[in-house]
C-alpha cells in the first residue's frame, strides 16, 4: 500500500464517521511508510469532536447544517458583517450538502480550513466560527466569526475563547490573525479587546460591495502570550464557570 492509498482509505473511514478507526489506521501505516506522521496528526478525532465550555458549544460544520447556512446567507446584514465577499451558495440544498460534507470529511491539510457552528448550551445554532488559510508549516491561521443578532450575551466571546484554548493548547499553533475592515470599528474594537494586536494596515485593499469604494483592511495578530493574558484568563473563568472553570472540554 502506498501513501495515496492510505489517504484514500482514511478518507473512506472518515466518510463513515469512523474517525478513531481512520486515525488508528494511519498511525499503524506510519510504521511501514515514511511521510505519514503529519497526516496522522491531522486525522486525530479531536478535530471532529464537539468542543464545549460554559454557555457555548462548537460543532464541526457538515451536510446537516445546510438549512442553517442557507438561513445565514439570507441575512444580508449578518453576511455583510461576517464576510462581505462571501461567495453565493449553490442553487439547491442538495448541492450545498455535498459541499459541506466534502469539507467536513477533509483534513485541514487538504482543505486549509476548519469550520464550526456556534451553538448555545441547548445546541441552538447562532453563527459560524472558521479557521481559514491554515498553514501547517508556519502554524498560523486566519479566524472569522459571525453570530446572528439576538444571540445570547457573551456567546461570541465564549466561542473565541474556546478557540484560543483549542488553537494554542491543543493544536499548539503559533499565531492566529484577523483581517478587519477599517470601517467596522465595532469588530476592530472587539478584536483588540480580546488581545489581538494591530500589526499593519493594507490601504485600499478591497472594494466594498455596497459602496463600490476601496477600503482599508487592518491586520491584527494574536500569539499565545496575548491569548492568555490576565484579562482573558479572568474572562475565561467567568464565562466558563458554569460547566468547567477555566477549561475547555470535548463534548462527546
Amino acid at each position: 500500500m502506498d501513501i495515496q492509498a492510505v489517504h484514500t482509505q482514511a478518507r473512506d473511514l472518515r466518510t463513515q464517521r469512523k474517525f478513531q478507526e481512520a486515525y488508528q489506521f494511519v498511525v499503524d501505516k506510519t510504521h511501514e511508510l515514511q511521510g505519514l506522521k503529519g497526516f496522522a496528526w491531522e486525522n486525530q478525532p479531536i478535530f471532529w469532536n464537539d468542543i464545549a465550555a460554559g454557555m457555548c458549544k462548537l460543532t464541526r460544520r457538515n451536510a446537516s447544517d445546510a438549512p442553517f447556512i442557507q438561513e445565514l446567507w439570507r441575512e444580508k446584514d449578518f453576511l455583510y458583517s461576517f464576510h462581505r465577499h462571501a461567495t453565493d451558495l449553490p442553487k439547491t440544498k442538495g448541492e450545498l450538502e455535498k459541499i459541506l460534507e466534502r469539507e467536513f470529511i477533509s483534513t485541514m491539510g487538504a482543505s486549509k480550513s476548519l469550520h464550526w457552528i456556534v451553538r448555545d448550551k441547548r445546541s441552538q445554532p447562532w453563527g459560524i466560527l472558521s479557521l481559514t488559510d491554515i498553514s501547517l508549516a508556519h502554524k498560523r491561521a486566519e479566524v472569522l466569526l459571525g453570530v446572528l443578532p439576538g444571540a445570547p450575551t457573551g456567546l461570541s466571546v465564549s466561542a473565541m475563547l474556546i478557540l484560543f484554548y483549542f488553537f494554542f493548547k491543543v493544536m499548539k499553533f503559533n499565531k492566529l490573525y484577523s483581517l478587519v475592515y477599517d470601517d467596522n470599528m465595532h469588530s476592530l474594537k472587539g478584536t483588540l479587546h480580546l488581545g489581538f494586536r494591530e500589526e499593519g494596515r493594507l490601504r485600499k485593499h478591497v472594494v466594498d460591495p455596497k459602496s463600490g469604494k476601496y477600503v482599508d483592511l487592518v491586520q491584527t495578530g494574536l500569539l499565545v502570550e496575548d491569548a492568555f493574558n490576565p484579562r482573558t484568563k479572568r474572562l475565561m473563568q467567568r464565562l466558563f464557570s458554569a460547566s468547567n472553570p477555566g477549561r475547555v472540554r470535548n463534548a462527546d
